[in-house]
């Protein structure tokens, strides 16, 4: 089984309403959801009125000590797990109903304790702009997307105590351990990062990761028709968007 780890907040609320049904469409059906947070009982109750609705999807819901860091939720998370494997589901992003699938996938294929996305897809809503971003391009071995963990529960070492930043100390501490590590390529359609100006880092940070990594018009040309095909697959859909280019941009409704 494969747990899926959400540590979440009150101000995330609307937003991880989307990446529960993103768990609840998953196409690799041997999986619970782990919300973690470390807010009042208003929430933790509003959480358990909310996974209700998916009565039929195991998911289950934990408050922690208030004032805990985010690294040290997520280790809590691990430690709430019941899967031999565990994934990062950030509660702020979009997930593809074959997410699950793919990187468990890649794991088994290639015999490894963990799997990475090397290409995401960059959402910035309030511009109406979706970017296809390859991590591919940072020196081996970082050059996965460090948020799209998926990992055998034994195999992983425990996060850094820190705010912000805490998945980079983990990626660093598992290449270290010396375990294999699988990353999955231009599959970044299964993985959505949204830029919704509440998030850890701010704006800056996050139109830099596009200017520096998105994909150029040719080879977003040769996989339009697949990225159209998957886009339509997220529900709800992501809505009215442009992937620009240097010469120009898609559009989709």
């Amino acid at each position: 089984m494969i747990s899926c780890l959400t540590v979440t907040q009150p101000s995330r609320f609307p937003l991880l309403a989307l990446a529960i049904g993103d768990f609840t469409a998953q196409t690799h059906g041997d999986a619970e959801l782990v919300l973690l947070h470390d807010a009042d009982a208003a929430f933790d109750a509003q959480l358990n009125v909310l996974v209700r609705r998916h009565a039929s999807a195991r998911i289950r819901v934990h408050c922690a000590p208030s004032g805990t860091s985010l690294g040290l939720l997520r280790n809590a998370s691990v430690a709430l797990a019941q899967g031999e494997y565990v994934c990062q589901w950030d509660d702020d992003d979009r997930h593809h109903p074959q997410r699950l699938a793919l990187q468990y996938a890649a794991m088994v294929e290639q015999q490894a304790d963990a799997c990475f996305l090397s290409d995401q897809l960059h959402w910035f809503p309030a511009q109406h702009e979706l970017y296809w971003d390859d991590w591919d391009r940072e020196p081996y071995p970082f050059n996965f997307v460090q948020g799209t963990l998926l990992a055998r529960r034994t195999a992983m070492p425990a996060y850094p105590d820190l705010a912000r930043g805490e998945d980079t100390g983990l990626a660093h501490a598992l290449l270290r351990s010396g375990a294999r590590v699988a990353r999955l390529r231009d599959c970044g359609w299964a993985y959505v990062y949204v830029y919704h100006g509440g998030n850890v880092f701010d704006a800056a940070h996050h139109a830099a990761i596009s200017r520096l990594k998105r994909y150029g018009g040719a080879r977003l040309l040769a996989r339009e028709s697949l990225l159209r095909q998957r886009l339509a697959e997220y529900a709800p859909p992501l809505g009215a968007l442009r992937m620009p280019w240097e010469g120009g941009a898609l559009t989709c409704a």
